[in-house]
């Protein structure tokens, strides 16, 4: 009976040792190695550590998945990450697709980028990465999604893939914030003796294809349409008018409250039968001491008047809105130029606005 139960006991030392050696060189192993794939999966790769296993196959697992974090570090700088786990996490599929959505795109540029490039040679090569980097970090903390980079400029959007019923208002904020941002390098740039830069901001709202564009072998996750052609023509308006942010109608009228702006125009686009409204960007109403300025007022009664063919009357409150601001402001001295033109040869009633390419 004592050797019965001594064997019992043993029997239960026994399994006990062999159930603690198992848990501790199979088991524990194998859950870590689990964590580690779901990281990779999750594309938070820098969770990802080796897992040091006395048991050379667990090691040698443990080692090649550390090594493919490594790898794939490598490539996150050319592929945007954010985006990519989103899309995993809501089981996007890697193949051709999209459906139409209401979302907001912008589109921005430096100023004087060619020459600029030319002057510089290599050296423009950290100017636009300090550039890039204010933009897209801009873009992440205002929930965007970055489309790509086009030379210079840098193409986003709101809404997508994550919905978003404030995209209008977070692309306005993230415009301002990399104005904000860029004077203020601009400042330390004109300080120590570097390269001042100035980017233009294009801004639209509308419905667009969002989705997997592309082919079998390459795909983009990005927008298409007309919406988006507007906004990145509405960027290259900033130029004519002398102008930082340029928004369209649909996103002032999406954004509302939210934003100050002022109507700048109504332009002919391309493909349009009708004018359209084009806004400069001011500031968002929630910003401290955030007002509308009062020359704004007098810039859009001269607009009223002006497409109430009262051309005469549009002038004075055009020469009135430019001296509110110190006799500079390029958007007036359009519209006087303009009024002139109409006084001295009227256009046809429905032909009121102007060319984009002006």
């Amino acid at each position: 009976m004592a050797l019965l139960i001594a064997l019992s006991l043993l029997t239960v030392i026994i399994a006990g040792i062999a159930i603690f050696l198992a848990n501790r060189l199979l088991i524990a192993p194998l859950l870590q190695i689990a964590g580690q794939l779901k990281h990779i999966e999750e594309f938070h790769l820098d969770r990802v550590a080796r897992v040091v296993s006395p048991l050379r196959e667990l090691d040698e697992l443990s080692g090649v998945l550390f090594q493919m974090s490594r790898s794939l570090t490598s490539f996150q700088k050319y592929m945007p990450t954010e985006l990519v786990r989103t899309l995993v996490s809501q089981g996007v599929e890697p193949r051709p697709g999209g459906h139409q959505d209401l979302l907001t795109v912008m589109f921005t540029d430096v100023a004087g980028f060619t020459g600029l490039s030319e002057a510089l040679g290599e050296r423009v090569v950290p100017v636009l990465a300090d550039y890039l980097e204010v933009v897209c970090g801009a873009v992440r903390s205002n929930r965007g999604t970055i489309d790509k980079f086009i030379g210079d400029g840098v193409m986003a959007f709101w809404g997508a893939p994550l919905p978003s019923a404030r995209h209008a208002v977070d692309a306005c904020a993230t415009a301002l914030e990399c104005q904000r941002l860029l004077g203020l390098q601009r400042a330390e740039a004109e300080r120590r003796g570097g390269t001042p830069l100035r980017v233009r901001v294009g801004i639209n709202t509308g419905r667009m294809l969002v989705g997997n564009i592309g082919s079998n072998e390459r795909l983009n996750y990005t927008v298409v349409g007309d919406a988006v052609n507007v906004a990145s023509r509405l960027e290259a308006l900033g130029e004519i008018y002398g102008v930082g942010i340029v928004i369209g109608g649909e996103t002032r009228t999406a954004a509302g409250d939210a934003i100050i702006a002022r109507r700048l125009d109504r332009v002919a686009v391309r493909g349009r039968t009708k004018g359209l409204a084009i806004y400069e960007l001011l500031g968002m109403a929630d910003d401290p001491g955030a007002d509308i300025p009062g020359w704004v007022e007098t810039y859009e009664s001269g607009l009223a008047a002006f497409e109430d063919r009262r051309w005469r009357e549009a002038m004075g409150l055009f020469e009135a809105a430019a001296g509110f601001r110190g006799g500079l402001d390029r958007p007036s001295e359009i519209l006087i130029q303009r009024c002139r033109a109409c006084v001295a040869d009227p256009p046809p009633e429905d032909r009121l606005w102007t060319s984009a390419q002006e």
